[in-house]
């Protein structure tokens, strides 16, 4: 798990193959600034905790053109169910509300037994035109091993040649815990692009209500990106995306473990190139849709016999209710 303190791990050799890293602004400038940092050889954590993805290849892909360099495609990455939503090549900012299931409840389960380490993700994020994939939101867990389950932030950036950039909250709760929140609660996730002192930078912002404290609350993460991957604050090429997973470990994908994730709604997403001028996310933003396992083959059918494994309700590209069901 990331903490304000690094990262916390169930063992050694998970926690030396992370990298975080922690931004302070310059004094003068307020450009952005490694302060603090861990190397290892684990390079984002759901496509490289879970496994090793192509470093500019991405799970999608609805046969859209996009700018060369980025290849959006739908496959299986052997790390787990997935449903995403992504844009056309072309802005620099999404906000969306989301639920954020509970355990407490027959709306979430992860299997930890099988050895496929289920864990539930939302999130958003993207490419720029030339790649540099993004992931920034929310990651089920219980911190402490506590009655409460919660939702924990994080923020990965790919970085050249290495691992992913993970950007840690230093923020605390008023009771001193860790910045997390409240699992069973729609909560609010927004991400954009600026430029800011010569330099690219990416950011999240999170509100929710607080897990310890139960106070309405937010946090925002911010930091560079490598200017080789394209990410434009005037949208540019870049490739802005949602998604929904249960994240499993490469090599040990498990599609009938019994986890779920159920009742993930999207609702209210709006796109733009700032928040100025974003608008309601429709079709004329939309890149594509990818569902995998894909309901219309059998990989995609429940052995109990209880229809696809996925069930999407749509109304419209901003507007969904994700649920997955491994069995």
């Amino acid at each position: 798990m990331l903490t304000e303190r690094g990262v916390t791990a169930n063992s050694a050799a998970l926690a030396g193959a992370l990298e975080f890293h922690r931004f302070a602004p310059h004094p003068v400038t307020g450009e952005l600034r490694a302060v603090q940092g861990t190397g290892g050889g684990l390079g984002s954590l759901i496509s490289k905790i879970f496994g090793t993805a192509p470093a500019t290849t991405q799970h999608d892909g609805a046969g859209q053109k996009v700018p060369p360099g980025v290849k959006v495609e739908c496959k299986d990455e052997q790390t787990g169910p997935y449903r995403r939503v992504y844009s056309k090549p072309g802005y620099a900012y999404q906000r969306s509300a989301v639920y954020l299931p509970t355990d407490k409840s027959a709306d979430l389960y992860e299997e930890k037994s099988l050895g496929s380490g289920d864990t539930a993700f939302v999130y958003v994020g993207g490419w720029g035109g030339r790649g540099g994939a993004v992931d920034a939101g929310f990651q089920h867990g219980r911190y402490m091993a506590r009655e409460q389950d919660d939702w924990a932030p994080f923020f990965l950036i790919e970085q050249p040649g290495g691992p992913s950039a993970v950007t840690v909250a230093t923020e605390r709760q008023r009771s001193g815990d860790p910045w997390r929140l409240l699992a069973g609660q729609a909560a609010e996730l927004t991400f954009w692009v600026s430029q800011e002192a010569g330099q690219t930078i990416l950011s999240m912002t999170m509100s929710g209500v607080t897990n310890v404290d139960r106070e309405a609350a937010s946090l925002t993460l911010r930091a560079p990106v490598d200017p080789r991957y394209g990410w434009d604050a005037a949208g540019g090429g870049n490739i802005l995306k949602r998604m929904t997973t249960i994240g499993q470990k490469r090599g040990h994908q498990n599609l009938a473990s019994g986890s779920y994730l159920r009742g993930v709604q999207w609702s209210g997403s709006v796109i733009g190139t700032s928040e100025a001028d974003a608008k309601p996310w429709q079709g004329a933003q939309t890149g594509g849709y990818c569902t995998f396992p894909d309901p219309k083959t059998p990989e995609g059918l429940r052995a109990d016999g209880a229809g696809a494994k996925w069930r999407v309700q749509y109304r419209d590209p901003g507007n969904e209710t994700d649920s997955v069901t491994l069995r």
